[in-house]
């Protein structure tokens, strides 16, 4: 692993409390990520499935969660193979909203994880745009 980090922000006219609850409740999670077998706790594992068939789309477990303000997971997805990576959250309180930062960190940066890295890159990217229109 390197320091290979995507990190990327959105603006939603939200109140962090609002953002929180879409990153930890289990119900809302579906709603923009995938679905979670029970709400995301601190020290507890989650596993997020698919809305389709139920299968485990990606798990780890939430690190730390100072609420309405940072989580942080450790997290795969199939194509990691079972290697954890962190996820980190920030939520920060602007005028009329949040802004939510994501950093994902601990990627391999080699020639053959450069496919992976496009992957979790543009799934990011959608994750957070449906997010966005989820609670803005």
């Amino acid at each position: 692993m390197t320091d290979t980090t995507i990190r990327k922000s959105i603006f939603v006219a939200a109140d962090p409390e609002t953002v929180w609850a879409h990153l930890t409740d289990a119900k809302l999670l579906g709603t923009w990520f995938h679905p979670a077998k029970a709400d995301l706790v601190e020290g507890q594992e989650f596993t997020l499935v698919s809305a389709k068939d139920g299968e485990r789309m990606c798990y780890g477990s939430v690190q730390t969660a100072t609420p309405h303000s940072h989580m942080k997971w450790a997290f795969s997805v199939g194509p990691l193979n079972g290697r954890m990576t962190d996820v980190d959250w920030h939520l920060t309180p602007i005028q009329g909203g949040t802004r939510l930062t994501l950093e994902h960190h601990g990627l391999l940066d080699s020639a053959e994880a450069v496919g992976l890295l496009y992957a979790l890159d543009k799934g990011w990217h959608g994750f957070l745009g449906a997010l966005y229109s989820q609670v803005a």
